[in-house]
């Protein structure tokens, strides 16, 4: 049997499998539509959550003056020594530091929005900071007023968002839901594998029994299910573009992400489905780790992944959900081509891995009998 008829042959078993489509689709579908009803998709600046800020005072009287006038209102300024600056920010306590310095500087220890916004902050600053000087020295009553001229945090906050248009914070949640769905691909992945283990099924010891290459077997399964599972990712991205959600300027470069994220899932899923285990067991792993890392990449909690950036950031870089959906963020919200660049990296090379070890567990089955 040829590699094209193969191929064809487990698509259409794929697409018949109603238990497997239903959470390689509908579910995510259902959670996008909470998600929505949930958060909406508007973003609603006046309703920002104000960032809490460390101050450590060095005598710049300008940029203290120009932070005192955005404190209460989108930022909520505390000063502190050195140390005790550094160890809120160690513990979350703080999302930045800013030091009035001559030259004003910032530290912040992840980069999401509220990081984004910071630096927005210290950039206009330092491009204003020659016009703030001058007009404290000749003019000092006009001070409040030209800061609140450049500190408009509305165009602030549309100034981060360079190429992308999404500022929202409950955009984590989708994003997070994207990696979700990637790695329901398991579900295809774990049933094709089963279905070439002559021990667990009827139609695997036939088709254990077939003439065909088993390497040309593998290899279509792979291709059927992978082409399944990206469509359905691509259909929960048209949905959730219909319900408003942006995927900024160039949302051409999420399409790499998903097809690495769908092949990531699939392949997980071959792993688990080429393991000596009851079949039973094999599904409760796979739900439950793709549950667990779709929770640590944001999906209940949209700031976990930045929680665990902050502990434990080794867990970021290889959960493939976390990635997926910082890959994402990359091309949505920052406009951070190393950033991306390096997702995709990590994402292929689990998904390698995941390949690897799948496809050597299944070529070597052999059986006394069937």
């Amino acid at each position: 049997m040829d590699m094209g008829r193969l191929y064809i042959s487990s698509l259409k078993r794929n697409i018949r499998s109603k238990e497997e489509i239903f959470w390689s689709i509908l579910f995510p579908l259902i959670m996008a539509t909470f998600f929505y009803v949930t958060f909406g998709s508007g973003i609603d600046v006046e309703q920002m959550q104000k960032i809490p800020v460390a101050l450590v005072s060095e005598n710049n009287t300008a940029f203290e003056t120009f932070l005192d006038a955005l404190d209460g209102d989108l930022l909520v300024l505390t000063e502190m020594e050195g140390a005790q600056a550094e160890e809120a920010l160690k513990n979350g306590g703080v999302k930045g530091i800013f030091y009035s310095r001559k030259e004003p500087e910032l530290t912040v220890s992840a980069s999401n929005m509220n990081e984004s916004i910071l630096e927005a902050l210290l950039e206009g600053y330092l491009e204003n900071e020659q016009m703030l000087t001058d007009i404290g020295k000749n003019n000092p009553l006009k001070l409040p007023a030209a800061i609140a001229a450049m500190t408009d945090y509305r165009e602030m906050t549309q100034s981060v968002n360079m190429l992308g248009e999404t500022t929202d914070d409950n955009i984590a949640y989708f994003f997070a839901l994207v990696g979700m769905t990637c790695l329901f691909g398991g579900f295809l992945g774990m049933v094709a594998a089963i279905d070439m283990r002559a021990d667990q099924s009827p139609l695997a010891a036939r088709r254990s029994a077939a003439p065909a290459d088993r390497l040309q077997m593998l290899l279509a399964e792979t291709l059927a299910c992978f082409t399944v599972q990206f469509f359905c990712v691509c259909i929960l991205l048209l949905y959730m573009y219909a319900l408003g959600i942006s995927f900024g300027k160039k949302w051409i470069l999420l399409l790499p992400v998903c097809v690495l994220g769908s092949l990531t899932g699939v392949a997980y899923g071959m792993f688990l489905g080429g393991r000596r285990m009851a079949e039973g067991f094999k599904i409760a792993i796979l739900v439950v780790s793709s549950l667990l890392m779709s929770f640590l990449a944001g999906l209940m909690m949209g700031n976990m992944k930045d929680i665990v950036e902050h502990h434990c950031p080794v867990i970021n870089r290889i959960n493939p959900a976390a990635l997926i959906a910082d890959a994402f963020y990359s091309v949505s919200v920052y406009d951070n081509p190393a950033r991306y660049r390096t997702n995709l990296l990590l994402l292929a090379a689990i998904t390698v891995l995941l390949l690897a070890a799948a496809w050597l567990t299944l070529r070597r089955e052999r059986y006394e009998s069937i």
